[in-house]
């Protein structure tokens, strides 16, 4: 996916950046008495690779649907509502990512998702980005706090890290200040990293492209945000490195009747009951 990104007016091309891809991003919701959604604790990205379409989010938000919630919630992005509960779902441990498959004959009898096309190519170093956008929806984590009824996106940038004092396994991480978060709401960092969680937010790193002399910025699938980094400098994100390669494993399962996906979703529940 490219941008066309106007130097002469930066701030006005991140926010037609920002929503753009903000309908290619979830919100989880469960469904709870009355057919009522409750409140968000996680999110996804509509993510389209080799003709089909998948949500991908963090493994510990896919253990909340499915332990917390036995799927019985709903995949939300603006107006349109996914069910997840008929939906099939993989995690990979080593990764730290879960995905949720949304079949093509499922998605004919709903509505049709705006999805972020991943690239086969491979994947591009996080250093040489021009910035990283992480776009999801603020869950809160302790009180007093509000609900934010959207998702924020913050502009930031990778930073290396020789200590790696957090829990991810691939982790790459990304800074940002208080200047950096586009939200509805008047956020500041101290106050989303002291109230929030942004689980399952991806994090999309911009790159430079020129050709034709114009300048375009070209957009990956950087990570996943697992959590806020121990420095307080910004969030953790598990790398989507392997990406490609756990989503094609995940489809010729399915397509062998996913036995083994059964076996890791059954892994990751007992790992998370206990």
């Amino acid at each position: 996916m490219e941008f066309q990104f106007d130097l002469d007016d930066p701030l006005q091309c991140l926010e037609r950046i920002y929503l753009q891809l903000n309908p290619m991003v979830v919100a989880f919701r469960p469904l709870i008495n009355g057919g009522l959604f409750g409140p968000v604790f996680g999110s996804g990205l509509l993510l389209s690779y080799r003709d089909e379409t998948f949500i991908i989010t963090s493994e510990a938000v896919l253990a909340e649907i499915c332990v917390a919630y036995n799927q019985q919630a709903w995949a939300c992005s603006e107006r349109l509502k996914w069910p997840l509960r008929e939906l099939c779902c993989a995690c990979s441990p080593h990764m730290e990512i879960g995905a949720i498959h949304m079949p093509i004959d499922w998605l004919d009898k709903q509505p049709q998702p705006s999805c972020f096309e991943l690239s086969g190519v491979g994947w591009a170093d996080p250093q040489a980005s021009a910035f990283t956008l992480l776009l999801g929806y603020p869950v809160p984590s302790r009180s007093p706090s509000a609900d934010p009824d959207s998702a924020i996106g913050i502009v930031s940038r990778a930073y290396p890290n020789g200590n790696r004092d957090c829990k991810t396994l691939h982790p790459l991480f990304v800074e940002f200040d208080s200047r950096d978060i586009l939200s509805r709401h008047p956020l500041d960092k101290a106050a989303l990293q002291h109230h929030y969680q942004l689980g399952g937010t991806p994090a999309i790193s911009l790159y430079h492209s020129f050709r034709d002399d114009s300048n375009r910025l070209t957009a990956y699938l950087q990570g996943i945000v697992t959590e806020w980094d121990a420095a307080g400098i910004g969030a953790v994100t598990t790398s989507t490195m392997l990406l490609n390669g756990f989503l094609d494993n995940y489809l010729q399962q399915l397509q062998q009747g996913g036995k083994q996906t059964k076996d890791n979703v059954a892994s990751l529940l007992a790992r998370f009951r206990r």
